[in-house]
């Protein structure tokens, strides 16, 4: 691996100097960064770029002593720090330098109570009382915090908490930021104010270490910018990255219509064995939609002789004789003494985006529909039939739901069981593993994948279900391109096939793909 030569010089030792750096996990032959060489100066921003699982987290790992301390692994070469080898230094020493922000926002928030968060590291470091309490103010109004200073952190959706943490982690003002995906989860008045606040700690004098896939955002503030790929670093121009609305909007355009159903598509309706008022048989449900993922008219045919014989089976019905009822209705629905949601009344094949801006209300919305929570008031409809009070497993039989935090609904020994759930056919669950590139990973531990690879992986486990609708919450962050248009393909085709699709999303190319119908949330 060829030295990578930084165009920054400086006389002074560079902030942070890494040289041949090599990390291979726990369990593992292959090395997952191997002979990285890099610098840091003082005002700089520094981007890296690369594939999901490429081994950009594990660099910032291996940086800020979290592997091997705390994940185990086997660590080669050299870490400097203002011309001193820190390599053997732990994390709390190294902490004094380098401020981290995780991808998993949840994993770095120790306290319960929103003010406490941000002065418990002020108070670890030992600051004077009335410097912690005007460092925290100014923080809490710099991110909008102010009116939930008193909150519990378990009341802030996912971009509260990453403005929560991005406070918390500014106020320190250690001379290096790595930062790992800090604007997946903000509203765009969050991501203009994050890049703001980069470009005063830059010119300041800070050193800024940043893990980014919309690099779009970063062209104006960043200094270089490299890529890893098969765990290598080796420079790169963001300029030669494609712009990812025209390249999506082509795979949206093309290989959504390329794959079709081999049998004519049922709708999606409930038919015999649906409760009736009061009662609370279970529904059976008309034949999944396969094509998409690997389906077949013999999967079709081995699905139908599993269900009842008493299901009839209905005849297909056009756009517009399945689109004269609503899939899903609500009315007046409310939760926690907040003010009512608007109306919905979702259509088979809508896509629909829930837009608005961090702690609106997006995801309990989505957890209204899916029953996880009840609402207060109001009345909420699938498939023609009032299910309010259904409980959430009765609901899940024919909604989707893909959680913000892959990590709190991946339960299996490995991926490929994952999506082998019992009602799934194996070939299915094989092509949809193909379909999300996770197919060279379907024995590692669903945990063991990163944070992009979750989500696709959690996504896949959903669809495999067959859903007839599919609730989508922040799910397409921290996703390359090419990742973003798989996952992008797969949703076209869901929808093209019958599916119904709700999700919330702040980046516009995911908008500009799947061309959904707005619903502002306030």
């Amino acid at each position: 691996m060829p030295h990578v030569t930084d165009t920054a010089s400086n006389s002074a030792p560079p902030l942070l100097e890494v040289t041949d750096l090599c990390f291979t996990h726990v369990g593992q032959t292959r090395p997952t960064v191997k002979g990285v060489h890099l610098t840091l100066q003082p005002g700089e921003l520094v981007v890296l770029a690369g594939a999901t699982g490429s081994g950009k987290s594990t660099l910032l790992s291996c940086l800020t002593g979290i592997a091997p301390e705390h994940t185990g692994g086997k660590l080669s070469g050299r870490v400097l720090y203002r011309g001193e080898e820190i390599t053997n230094w732990s994390i709390r020493q190294r902490s004094r330098a380098m401020g981290v922000m995780l991808q998993n926002v949840e994993t770095q928030l120790f306290t319960d109570q929103v003010w406490d968060e941000v002065v418990f590291g002020l108070e670890n470091w030992n600051l004077p009382p009335g410097e912690i309490q005007s460092l925290a103010q100014a923080a809490m109004a710099e991110f909008d915090l102010t009116a939930q200073q008193s909150w519990r952190i378990n009341q802030l959706s996912a971009g509260q908490k990453q403005r929560l943490l991005l406070a918390c982690l500014l106020t320190r003002r250690q001379e290096i930021l790595l930062l790992d995906e800090p604007f997946a989860y903000l509203d765009m008045a969050g991501v203009n104010l994050l890049l703001e606040l980069l470009k005063q700690r830059v010119r300041q004098g800070q050193a800024v270490l940043l893990i980014e896939h919309r690099l779009e955002l970063l062209r104006s503030v960043c200094d270089r910018a490299y890529r890893i790929q098969d765990g290598q670093l080796s420079p790169w121009m963001i300029s030669e990255h494609p712009e990812s609305l025209s390249a999506l909007s082509e795979v949206g355009e093309t290989d959504a219509n390329t794959v079709k159903l081999n049998t004519p598509l049922n709708p999606p309706t409930l038919q015999e064995g649906m409760p009736t008022k009061g009662g609370d048989k279970m529904p059976q449900l008309s034949p999944p939609f396969v094509g998409g993922v690997g389906g077949s008219p013999k999967n079709l045919e081995t699905y139908s002789s599993n269900i009842s014989t008493n299901t009839p089976n209905p005849t297909p019905t056009d756009t517009s004789q399945v689109k004269s009822e609503p899939i899903l209705q609500t009315q007046n629905i409310s939760w926690g003494g907040y003010p009512p949601f608007p109306d919905l009344q979702i259509h088979p094949q809508e896509v629909v985006l829930l837009k608005g801006d961090n702690g609106c209300g997006k995801t309990t919305l989505l957890r209204l529909l899916s029953g996880l929570l009840k609402p207060a008031t109001g009345r909420l409809d699938i498939l023609t039939r009032n299910v309010t009070r259904w409980s959430v497993v009765k609901i899940a039989k024919f909604v989707g739901f893909v959680l913000q935090n892959p990590n709190h609904q991946l339960f299996a020994e490995s991926v490929e069981f994952e999506v082998r759930q019992p009602t799934v056919f194996p070939g299915q669950a094989e092509a949809l593993l193909e379909q999300m590139n996770l197919k060279h990973c379907a024995d590692k531990h669903p945990h063991a994948l990163s944070q992009g690879q979750k989500r696709r992986l959690a996504l896949a486990a959903v669809l495999a279900r067959q859903p007839r609708i599919c609730l989508l919450d922040e799910i397409m962050v921290g996703q390359d391109p090419t990742s973003l248009s798989l996952m992008l393909k797969a949703l076209k085709l869901f929808t093209d096939e019958g599916g119904t699709l709700i999700f919330t999303s702040h980046d516009p190319g995911v908008a500009e793909v799947l061309k959904p119908r707005v619903v502002s949330i306030r």
